[in-house]
């Protein structure tokens, strides 16, 4: 009982000192409902797999993290590191999983609130949406939370993107921020590779932009070019399963290897081969179900309606935001919004073909369906705003 009173008094003056400094045009009200409905997250999730599912990811990450036994993950990588990583606050927190996923949950949301304060002094007309599609989303909040892969992956990602867009709108970055950009980059090498490779390419476009609207020389599209070329063959030698010549291998592997635990009605996508033919037939099944699925005429557990129901509120948002172009002239940051719904595409198209159930599909799904939601919501939100 003691370890619980010393650690919740740690995170509750380290909160009330983030909500007090961190600039922000938010009522601080924003800031605890954020944090209380978080770390709840993070204790439900652990919840759900103990009491319901009795195994997992969370289970077995935190009993290795708690013996410090990384010989049966010799051969992954990723969860080697992730182990190391939170094997110290395992020790903090006396071997309990509940403070352990309370600190994780925590920092998640430092992550997140940052991201959310930065991308509103960027954007202060949205930052509503900005807040609710970070902060308040059923499904974002939840994988995000706990003692997860995700939760640390999401984090970087989510502070890479916001800072990278920092970077191409002019703002000033302190010190703090280029440090906390590196940590970021690392950490997603370290552990989700695609999403590595996703934020090189989203900053490739931008940087491409940049150097187009800045450069007077007769030479400009040429180093453009140079330059988001070198940007993207980069992106090869990150990881050899996510070369061009072997990511169709990659995807199909994974869709098998997932597949061999799903019960065949269950299974969303399925794959011929590891050919090329083989994922393009697949493309707009894929695309479909990345964006829009589970929809609330699939099948899935209690749980799911969850899932079903904000991809429900996705849709209309899409379809009053196609309307709304259709009827008015709207003004865009054209290569913000080109590379942010390409890398969105992207991810739902790639994504859905590695994960032939929705159960795996809503945690991936989670690195990019706050982006969509946030984009869909913009012009109905200026609309009602105006209205």
């Amino acid at each position: 009982m003691i370890f619980w009173i010393i650690h919740i008094a740690v995170i509750g003056v380290l909160s009330y000192t983030v909500q007090a400094r961190m600039k922000s045009s938010f009522h601080p009200l924003l800031f605890w409902i954020g944090l209380i409905i978080k770390l709840f997250s993070g204790i439900l999730l652990g919840y759900l797999y103990f009491e319901y599912y009795g195994q997992g990811d969370t289970i077995h990450l935190f009993e290795l993290a708690k013996s410090y036994s990384l010989e049966s993950i010799q051969n992954q990588p990723r969860e080697r590191f992730f182990v190391w990583i939170i094997s110290p606050i395992v020790w903090l927190t006396g071997g309990s999983y509940w403070i352990t996923s309370i600190w994780l949950s925590f920092l998640g949301f430092l992550a997140c609130w940052y991201a959310t304060t930065s991308l509103s002094e960027i954007f202060p007309e949205i930052k509503l949406p900005i807040a609710t599609c970070l902060l308040l989303v059923p499904s974002v909040v939840f994988w995000s939370s706990g003692i997860l892969k995700d939760t640390v992956s999401f984090s970087a990602l989510v502070l890479s993107i916001v800072l990278v867009v920092k970077l191409y709108r002019n703002q000033r970055l302190l010190f703090i921020d280029l440090i906390l950009l590196i940590f970021s980059l690392i950490l997603l090498f370290k552990i989700k590779h695609y999403l590595l490779i996703t934020v090189l390419i989203f900053s490739s476009i931008l940087i491409f932009s940049i150097l187009l609207r800045k450069i007077k020389t007769r030479l400009k599209w040429p180093l453009a070019i140079t330059v988001l070329a070198i940007i993207l063959i980069s992106t090869q030698f990150i990881h050899p399963y996510l070369r061009v010549d072997r990511i169709a291998q990659t995807i199909y592997e994974n869709n098998e290897a997932i597949a061999s635990q799903t019960s065949p009605e269950n299974r969303i996508i399925v794959l011929e081969n590891e050919s090329f033919m083989s994922l393009i037939n697949k493309v707009p099944i894929s695309i479909y179900t990345g964006l829009l699925r589970p929809s609330i005429l699939d099948s899935t557990s209690s749980l799911g309606w969850v899932h079903r129901i904000e991809n429900f509120i996705l849709t209309v948002l899409i379809f009053l935001s196609l309307m709304l172009i259709i009827k008015e002239k709207h003004e865009f940051d054209l290569p913000l919004l080109f590379s942010s719904i390409f890398c969105i595409v992207l991810l739902g198209t790639l994504l859905p073909l590695t994960s032939p159930n929705f159960g795996t599909l809503v945690r991936y799904k989670n690195a990019y369906f706050p982006f969509i939601l946030l984009i869909s919501s913009i012009l109905p939100y200026r609309y009602l705003s105006s209205n």
